[in-house]
């Protein structure tokens, strides 16, 4: 009798220890079933996100999803970035350039760039206009005794922008001869930028000073010496979380820059012409030197941006500051080349 009960009770110990192996098996398993569907859920998400390959995708915080237009950047001839967009798809809207894909939509934003020369703006009436976003020139180095230099209305001017709703950019004229002064150029844009927010890229303006005194005339520097000052200031920009870009002529990128250097970077095209034939791949076109809009008195720039920057720029900022990380996951099916264009 006490064998049997001691049996039974040893029966039962087991089944008690089979039961609770069970239960957590299967709560394991449920478990891993349920972070491997996420996982899938992901992947899928994020595969399609990348289906589009006029598409950016900056992820945050490990699920978190954020798909973001931007021109599909087909490189021809190898690392030499050649746009890939429809000349007819540029035409005027309402008096203003704009760019419409192949359905009909119109994906382009209008916007200005301004310095003390537009002495008057009229800040609730530009509002008004189709104006969509702002490039401020924040300062430059004097091209002769090659000091930085401020512009007088830039702080105004970006508190009245913002104030009036407006994401802003800036631009930076160069006359930088060294890395050291590239440098310092990228420090003295930040500094005056820092009370801001910065929704547009930071710009390096690099382009020829008719002046034979200039600096940069005087000095004997090769393409590539050039070119490395302006990634330098990029570089230096990015690290802050800020998004840099090159303001370049496509004369300027084909004679005193090695523009093979400077694929990654995204270019701001000046050409004022009625049709863009610019050969190299751009993501904002200054279509007129000469414009006239509702709310600045005179001639002004006129821009047209190919990229909402605004929606995805002040995130990236966020994310450097905050320490945290946004991946950058490329389209998908782009193009391989094999010759460069100089």
């Amino acid at each position: 009798m006490a064998d049997r009960d001691r049996q039974k009770k040893s029966g039962n110990a087991v089944i008690i220890v089979l039961t609770i192996s069970v239960f957590f098996i299967g709560l394991i398993s449920g478990m891993l079933l349920i972070h491997i569907a996420n996982a899938a859920g992901d992947q899928n998400d994020a595969a399609d996100l990348k289906k589009d390959p006029t598409t950016t995708i900056n992820v945050g915080g490990g699920t978190e999803y954020v798909q973001v237009y931007v021109p599909k950047r087909e490189v021809r001839y190898g690392t030499i970035p050649i746009h890939s967009y429809n000349k007819d798809g540029f035409r005027l809207d309402n008096g203003f350039m704009a760019y419409f894909d192949e359905e009909g939509n119109k994906i382009s934003h209008l916007g200005v760039d301004i310095s003390y020369h537009q002495e008057k703006i009229d800040w609730e009436a530009l509002k008004e206009s189709p104006c969509e976003f702002v490039m401020l020139r924040c300062g430059y180095r004097g091209y002769t005794e090659g000091g930085l230099v401020e512009d007088e209305k830039f702080k105004e001017y970006a508190s009245a922008a913002v104030e009036a709703g407006f994401p802003i950019g800036v631009y930076f004229f160069t006359q930088a001869l060294t890395e050291e002064e590239a440098i310092a150029e990228a420090d003295f844009v930040m500094d005056l930028i820092g009370d801001f927010p910065i929704s547009y890229p930071v710009v390096i303006d690099t382009e020829y000073v008719a002046s034979e005194n200039a600096r940069t005339n005087q000095a004997e520097m090769t393409e590539q010496e050039r070119t490395q000052l302006l990634i330098t200031f990029c570089e230096r920009v990015k690290e802050q979380g800020y998004y840099p870009m090159i303001y370049a002529s496509e004369n300027w990128l084909r004679r005193e820059l090695d523009a093979s250097m400077i694929q990654p970077y995204e270019i701001w095209a000046p050409q004022y012409l009625e049709e863009n034939d610019f050969m190299y791949d751009f993501t904002i076109w200054q279509y007129t030197d000469s414009g006239n809009i509702q709310g600045i008195d005179g001639v002004v720039d006129l821009d047209i941006s190919m990229v909402d920057y605004a929606s995805f720029v002040p995130a990236m900022r966020e994310a450097v500051v905050g320490e945290g990380e946004i991946i950058e996951l490329p389209a998908e099916n782009e193009p391989d080349g094999e010759e460069v264009i100089q």
